[in-house]
């Protein structure tokens, strides 16, 4: 199956898969039967946490292979129904022989246009051959999925069946979308602060391009008057656990991110998200904006705009447009230019006078 998810169904969907095999009995000891690989821990844990809810009462056993398991654990000595992993741990414990894949009856593959970059791709290839069952069913999720992740599916499936869930490619109808020019990296702040001070409606996801944008932005806002928290790839494993459940909780209201939660991970009623640092792809603004407006519930989501980021606003108003959104004229009349890797040299995030 190559499955394109375009809203909340999907994870559904993507988990309920494994239940097509329940009636084949008690798996032998040492035999896992699913695999489902994410790009993140975070995503990972939250895929775990769905599939212990959807098997209460069931015999499914699960794992989540953790960083002690991939170096410690031997798992041809329990039985595991179904392993769920960052394809990095998994190929460790490949290569310490601590896990045996020949076996694994269906392999998944979530958010499958970010596994297949490049540098994941490496990583996944050999989990892929390690998954030698001849009669394995390979299923591939994502909100995008560009052609050539699609070409390079169908060489790893046979009589592959798309299946689309709204619009491909697309963002959903449920978020109200909005453009702010704010000409300068001070004007994004004095915004963001401006827009705080009037009408803080949380939880709010605050998206910014790399980490140590998002170390800086944190430094600015983490002592004004709101309740603030910030997760990026520097963060321990457990800052980074701390951070997505106090969010959950309601405990963190703005919280400072980059791409490492944009995908796939479903924050119950996030209200806004807004993207402070503008996305270098359509795939990165569809994902980042879809962790609002979920699961029929609406959102907002705000995208600020710098004199840099005009000659790419034409890719985002055709987004917006598909979906049902508002567009000024003089928009769709801009020339479209080729989004891809638009990543500019910023500007420090401070208004601070350097001393």
């Amino acid at each position: 199956m190559l499955c394109l998810r375009t809203n909340w169904l999907g994870k559904n969907l993507r988990i309920c898969v494994s239940y097509a095999y329940e009636a084949q009995g008690v798996p032998e000891k040492g035999a896992i039967r699913a695999v489902i690989l994410c790009h993140t821990r975070e995503l990972s844990a939250q895929t775990y946490r769905e599939c212990k809810k959807l098997a209460k009462g069931k015999k499914f056993r699960i794992k989540l292979m953790t960083k002690h398991l991939s170096r410690n654990a031997d798992f041809s000595k329990f039985p595991c129904d179904i392993l769920i992993s960052t394809p990095l741990r998994l190929r460790l414990a490949i290569r310490r022989k601590k896990v045996d894949l020949s076996r694994v009856e269906f392999l998944v593959l979530d958010e499958s246009d970010k596994l297949f970059e490049p540098e994941l791709f490496k990583q996944i290839d050999s989990i892929i051959k390690a998954c030698s069952n001849p009669s394995i069913i390979r299923s591939l999720f994502s909100a995008t999925l560009p052609d050539f992740v699609e070409d390079r599916a169908r060489e790893l499936m046979h009589d592959a069946v798309r299946v689309i869930i709204g619009r491909k490619n697309m963002a959903s109808e449920t978020i109200k979308q909005k453009l702010i020019f704010t000409g300068s990296e001070e004007g994004k702040l004095l915004a963001i602060r401006q827009s705080f001070a009037e009408s803080l409606n949380p939880p709010v996801l605050l998206f910014v391009q790399s980490k140590e944008r998002a170390k800086e932005l944190y430094g600015e806002l983490a002592f004004e008057n709101i309740r603030v928290d910030v997760i990026h790839s520097d963060l321990s494993q457990e800052q980074r656990e701390n951070a997505v459940d106090n969010f959950r909780a309601g405990k963190t209201w703005v919280l400072i991110a980059t791409d490492v939660v944009a995908r796939g991970m479903d924050f119950k009623g996030v209200n806004c998200v807004i993207n402070y640092d503008f996305p270098d792809s359509a795939a990165a603004y569809i994902h980042r904006i879809g962790r609002s407006g979920r699961a029929g519930r609406t959102g907002e989501a705000i995208t600020l705009y710098t004199e840099d980021d005009i000659p790419f606003l034409r890719n985002v108003a055709n987004l917006m447009a598909a979906s049902g959104c508002e567009v000024p004229s003089w928009l769709m009349d801009l020339r479209k230019k080729k989004w891809r890797k638009h990543r500019p040299k910023r500007d420090s995030i401070s208004t601070k006078p350097d001393i």
